[in-house]
């Protein structure tokens, strides 16, 4: 294993879906750093595999600033994901309310992007089918 990939203070889990590719992100530390460095590899893996469509479900029990929201959630188009559609899963759900102001910005910022509180919900909404 290189020192980069030992280092990173996250892992994510890819999963190809027939509509959508899954991302779940394990970890224990958050911030601004972190967000943007995972955010831009899943963004980066969207591309590689072809992918329009994302559910990124994250299992990270440490919380952020709402600085660092704010700068997160502007910055998505340039971390790739303009043309990228976004479901998003935090299993922590006391971080649900920094999530929500999250989404009110990156969709200011044009990034198509809901918060879900299961697969389920989040699966039928990249799926169209609802």
């Amino acid at each position: 294993m290189s020192d980069d990939v030992a280092d990173k203070p996250y892992t994510i889990v890819f999963q190809d879906c027939p509509t959508y590719l899954y991302a779940l992100v394990h970890g224990d530390k958050y911030g601004y750093e972190v967000l943007a460095a995972f955010l831009r590899e899943i963004a980066a893996e969207c591309e590689k595999r072809n992918f329009r469509n994302v559910l990124i479900e994250e299992n990270i029990s440490a919380t952020t600033s709402e600085d660092d929201v704010i700068r997160t959630a502007s910055e998505l188009p340039q971390f790739g994901f303009a043309n990228i559609r976004m479901a998003y899963i935090d299993r922590f759900t006391d971080q649900r309310e920094l999530n929500e102001f999250g989404r009110q910005i990156a969709v200011k910022s044009g990034v198509d992007v809901r918060i879900f509180n299961t697969f389920g919900d989040a699966d039928d909404w990249l799926s169209d089918k609802n």
